[in-house]
């Protein structure tokens, strides 16, 4: 069933529900089974848009399902592409979303939280990016299988980290096949780790400190260091024509095929 109101909604794909100048957007489990459903995808960015309109709010808190399973859900993902008919659109079309996605969030006239934990696909990390403020369980463990494909992960990582990390590192942080919450922490990509249980708590409590003042001042903060919307959108249509042409060779089916037989040999 699902209920909806403006900036509060209730599906299988994920919640949010305000509170006062706080909106809450929980994902709910299995992200990545629905990405080939593009109405439930259109759905998400959807109410993205209502949420850069409104004046209702000047924070959201985005919460991660603990129920992931990193690398295997890239590979989930690009085996149902790979399956599915009209590949080339879905694939071009999901694309698109995510870059709307990516640089509506980096505009975003809101400051963002993202708290996750759990086996974190580089995908979910590169959403996170677009944030203000990441914060990760001590058990999460961030998993790469773009990297194990000969490919890079999708959604502005390349952009993000270059300006986080400089370019010779970022370039390194994208070929890791795996890397925990602490080195993450080390490297800048994430802001704080908390114990699993904690973290909603702790995420809410960061969302609370941002009044009207603090959220005004990180905005500003945010236009001065990272969000250049221009080059954004072009690191984005370079990460397109990349996938694209490693999706469509040969050799990628070939690694994805030894990938999701050694997943399989593991189960």
């Amino acid at each position: 069933m699902e209920t909806t109101t403006s900036l509060v909604t209730d599906n299988e794909f994920f919640s949010a529900e305000r509170r006062d100048s706080m909106l809450i957007v929980r994902g709910k489990p299995h992200f990545t089974r629905h990405a080939g459903d593009l109405k439930k995808i259109d759905t998400f960015f959807d109410h993205l848009e209502i949420i850069s309109r409104t004046d209702e709010v000047n924070v959201v808190t985005f919460i991660g399902s603990p129920e992931k399973s990193g690398g295997d859900d890239t590979l989930e993902f690009f085996e149902s592409l790979l399956g599915a008919r009209r590949e080339d659109y879905l694939l071009q079309r999901l694309l698109n979303l995510v870059n709307n996605y990516t640089v509506t969030m980096a505009g975003l006239n809101k400051v963002t939280i993202n708290a996750d934990t759990g086996r974190i696909s580089l995908f979910h990390l590169n959403m996170a990016l677009a944030c203000d403020y990441r914060i990760v369980s001590d058990s999460t463990v961030f998993e790469n299988a773009f990297a194990e494909l000969g490919t890079i992960p999708k959604g502005g990582g390349g952009y993000f980290l270059s300006r986080m990390l400089g370019a010779g590192k970022a370039a390194e942080v994208l070929q890791w096949p795996r890397f925990t919450a602490e080195e993450a922490l080390t490297l800048g990509i994430v802001d704080k780790i908390v114990p699993q249980a904690k973290l909603e708590e702790e995420a809410l409590t960061i969302a609370d400190y941002y009044q009207e003042r603090q959220v005004a001042a990180m905005l500003a903060i945010r236009k001065l260091l990272k969000s250049d919307l221009n080059e954004l959108r072009r690191s984005l249509e370079t990460e397109d024509q990349l996938l694209l042409n490693r999706v469509n060779s040969p050799a990628f089916r070939t690694a994805l095929e030894s990938r999701l037989a050694a997943r399989d040999a593991r189960a």
